[in-house]
């Protein structure tokens, strides 16, 4: 690398401060000095300085000389002899100073060249992890947009992993109940009761309250009023004197359909539904003290697609309909039987059902071609029967579909059961 050279400037510098020379030798020492000094016998104008004195020794001796000029002479001499060690010495010291300075220049470009290279590495360091960052920052992006487009609109063992699951019935505009599945993290389950397993009860009186059902497009229903207790396995509902689920015929079954919706598959096997003096109480549209209700038969349902007041679909039972066999179940899939509730099966399409050891089997008569279909009609067909064969505890299997995937289910074997319907999360 090519360094600068000192200039006149940097020189005269130099110069100016350069220590005060002092010397306290005799004459004699330092010439005797500078005579033996090599590197001075060939500087001519030093040897004519040193030879002048002795020869005007000698002169003195052989020719009379005045004391007065005598001296002058030699005095001069001296002068002489003494700028030219002067000069001398200062040319060495001058010399080793440029000398370190120029190891010095040669040494700062070498650390200055390790800076940067150590400089570079670090920008380079940071921004490969920067660049990790934005690739992990990427992945989890696309991750949760999956997640949200995803057309699916069940709950399913890989949803829950890390979560628990929260059942609950919401009151629909047409007096029936909707199921609803929230899915909330175990950090929040523990954070809300302090580490401990609650009961489903407890959960109920906690999460409750926190749906919003109005702006889901339901209506205000829950938390139930009365009491709502725990006694041994069962669930005790203490209802006052005045209250609006004894109102009409589609009030009580709606009560009813909401309790079943929230409580079955819970550690509770029934429902008890008290007055408030213990006794059993009797719905006016009944006439006579209500029984315990079960929350362990299994309810035996087929899908319809439900829309509430905000244009929001949901997939529920029709008007809880039950049927005995699960081929039942899926064959009536394609009758539309009301208004409220509509069919998920599309007029062109048809298929026969068979029960199987492994699940029951839904073979269409002319290939279907999911694609040919609103992707989202697709999945709620598909979802649908899933969840109709699910209500029997049975896996289906779909088959002559032209696509082997769809939305993630793998079509060409069984397709997993799924947990519950309506994915939720809590706010």
């Amino acid at each position: 690398m090519t360094h600068k050279p000192f200039d006149d400037e940097q020189l005269e510098h130099v110069l100016n401060n350069a220590p005060k020379l002092s010397d306290h030798r005799s004459k004699e020492d330092i010439l005797n000095r500078l005579m033996a000094d090599a590197r001075l016998q060939d500087n001519i104008h030093l040897q004519k300085a040193i030879q002048q004195p002795i020869e005007d020794e000698q002169t003195k001796q052989e020719v009379p000389i005045v004391k007065e000029p005598a001296t002058k002479s030699k005095l001069r001499n001296m002068q002489i002899f003494m700028s030219v060690a002067a000069v001398f010495v200062l040319t060495i010291l001058v010399g080793s100073m440029l000398k370190n300075n120029q190891v010095e220049q040669k040494d700062q470009p070498s650390t200055a060249e390790t800076a940067q290279y150590s400089t570079m590495q670090e920008d380079r360091a940071a921004k490969e992890a920067a660049t990790q960052d934005e690739m992990l920052d990427s992945k989890s992006i696309v991750a949760e947009h999956e997640r949200i487009l995803s057309l699916r609109t069940s709950v399913y063992e890989e949803d829950v992993k890390d979560a628990v699951v929260f059942r609950i019935g919401l009151a629909g505009r047409d007096a029936e109940s909707v199921p609803m599945t929230y899915v909330i993290p175990n950090e929040r389950v523990a954070t809300d009761f302090g580490g401990e397993k609650p009961s489903t009860l407890q959960m109920y009186e906690k999460y409750a309250p926190q749906i919003d059902e109005e702006a889901k497009g339901f209506t205000e229903y829950h938390p139930y009023i009365g009491e709502l207790k725990e006694k041994d396995d069962k669930l005790i509902h203490v209802l006052p004197k005045e209250n609006d689920y004894d109102v009409a015929s589609a009030t009580v079954n709606e009560y009813k359909g909401t309790l079943e919706d929230t409580f079955s598959g819970s550690e509770y096997t029934e429902v008890e539904i008290q007055n408030e003096d213990g006794t059993p109480y009797a719905f006016s549209q009944e006439g006579e003290p209500s029984q315990a209700m079960s929350l362990t038969n299994a309810k035996n349902y087929n899908y319809y697609l439900y829309q509430d007041t905000n244009g929001a679909e949901y997939l529920s039972a029709d008007f809880r309909q039950t049927f005995a066999t699960v081929t039942e179940a899926l064959t009536q899939m394609k009758n539309q039987n009301d208004d409220v509730y509509l069919s998920v099966v599309p007029e062109n399409v048809t298929y026969t059902v068979k029960e199987q050891a492994e699940g029951v089997v839904v073979t269409f008569d002319i290939p279907l071609d999911l694609t040919s279909m609103e992707p989202v009609r697709a999945t709620q067909l598909v979802e649908a029967m899933m969840l109709t064969a699910a209500s029997f505890n049975q896996q289906l299997l779909l088959d002559n579909v032209v696509q082997e995937s769809w939305e993630g289910f793998d079509l060409r074997g069984y397709l997993p059961k799924p947990v519950g319907p309506n994915k939720q999360y809590m706010p």
